[in-house]
């Protein structure tokens, strides 16, 4: 009996593992031969489906969520990313002074050279300040006031698409040649100041005054003395306060503007330590100096 029954479960093992030989698929319980279908643990006929990827084609086009019902559109688009700073390449800036004197308590400037993103402007004493970098070239420019455009009377006006009034400002190279003769120019050289003094004394100047005098100047009363003056705006851009692009060199700053040559800088003293600094320039190169001094 024993050898029998040994026997008949050989021949049923042999009759299971017949068939089509090792071109059959592994066995899994549960699963339909040649559908794949069932509650199986093992599935060899189903490839896995793969993620979807979708490309946005530009920085320009919004990304809109789709629900994972339906594939419907949620209403609410994600913003857009910030676009980069572009650098102007090899055109040369120009500082150019704007000033608004019609009043208001917040004022910007906006105009064709930035693509009319608002500037704020430093208030002085009595007006607005804003010192722009600006191409060579013709451009357009508005003030926002209190949340209200205006334009100044009496300067030059141009009509826009909109039926209203923007000023007009041409930038020219020729307005700095002076300043850039003055840069060439040694400023250890004493000649030119004397042959200048020379002259006036030759001319017999009224102005041109040889020596001390002892008269004392008139004082008018209606004059009363006010407290310090306020400082310049241009005094407050101060180029260590100003970010650095990534592309340049960290040791490298931006060209300072004239005005903020030859002044002292302190920053506010922290963790006992006071930090000074200060701008030279010689020629056309211009060097900023850096002083860090322990406080006890």
């Amino acid at each position: 009996m024993g050898n029998h029954q040994s026997g008949e479960q050989h021949r049923r093992g042999e009759q299971r593992g017949s068939g089509k030989g090792s071109d059959a698929a592994p066995y899994s319980p549960g699963v339909r031969a040649g559908t794949g279908e069932g509650g199986g643990a093992f599935t060899f006929d189903k490839p896995r489906p793969h993620p979807k990827l979708h490309a946005q084609h530009s920085e320009d086009e919004p990304v809109t969520l789709r629900s994972a019902k339906g594939g419907k559109e949620n209403e609410d688009p994600i913003p857009q990313r910030p676009q980069p700073m572009v650098i102007q390449g090899n055109r040369k800036m120009l500082p150019f002074v704007i000033k608004w004197s019609g009043g208001g308590a917040n004022v910007a400037i906006a105009g064709t050279f930035n693509q009319w993103q608002t500037i704020p402007m430093v208030k002085s004493e009595k007006d607005f300040v804003a010192i722009v970098d600006l191409p060579e070239g013709v451009h357009e420019y508005k003030f926002l006031v209190d949340g209200e455009w205006k334009v100044v009377q009496g300067e030059a006006e141009v009509s826009n698409a909109m039926g209203t009034k923007n000023n007009v400002i041409s930038i020219t190279d020729t307005d700095f040649e002076e300043f850039e003769n003055a840069l060439l120019r040694d400023p250890n050289d004493k000649s030119e100041e004397g042959d200048k003094a020379k002259e006036k004394k030759d001319k017999g100047d009224d102005d041109f005054q040889d020596e001390y005098s002892q008269d004392i100047p008139e004082y008018q009363q209606s004059e009363k003395m006010r407290g310090p003056p306020v400082l310049p705006p241009h005094l407050l851009q101060v180029i260590l306060n100003k970010d650095t692009p990534i592309s340049c060199e960290p040791t490298l700053l931006p060209e300072p503007n004239h005005v903020m040559l030859n002044h002292m800088y302190a920053l506010s003293i922290r963790d006992g330590m006071m930090v000074l600094s200060t701008s030279h320039r010689y020629r056309k190169k211009c060097v900023t100096t850096l002083i860090y001094r322990p406080i006890e």
